[in-house]
């Protein structure tokens, strides 16, 4: 798993790989690898690189008040959510739990703002 807009390192894939992937909106940087931001495809890059691993990657969000990561899959609203994993406005299950979450988020959002 790796985390929307973090960067990270990929194994070399051979250039129809690598131009898949930047087609797909995925950023290159020589000396900090490789990063998706909001402008990515995520779900087109996930499958490059499941078909050019060999196994299953995935990108993840993470929490806007606390930061951890959050499995799409584990998340109450996985079944009526049509962003997975290309937000950063979601909240993982301990922060929507807490009965202040609302301000909690407002207070993170001020912060984010200023």
């Amino acid at each position: 798993m790796v985390a929307v807009g973090e960067w990270f390192k990929l194994p070399r894939l051979g250039k129809e790989f690598f131009v898949s992937l930047m087609k797909a909106g995925l950023v290159y940087d020589k000396s900090k690898g490789f990063k998706a931001d909001a402008n990515s495809n995520l779900m087109a890059i996930s499958s490059i690189l499941k078909r050019a691993l060999g196994e299953d990657f995935e990108f993840v969000p993470r929490c806007f008040t606390c930061n951890s990561m959050i499995e799409c899959y584990s998340c109450a609203y996985y079944l009526i959510c049509d962003v997975k994993s290309s937000t950063s406005s979601c909240l993982c299950d301990n922060c929507i739990s807490n009965e202040d979450a609302f301000a909690i988020y407002n207070k993170t959002l001020m912060k984010k703002m200023s």
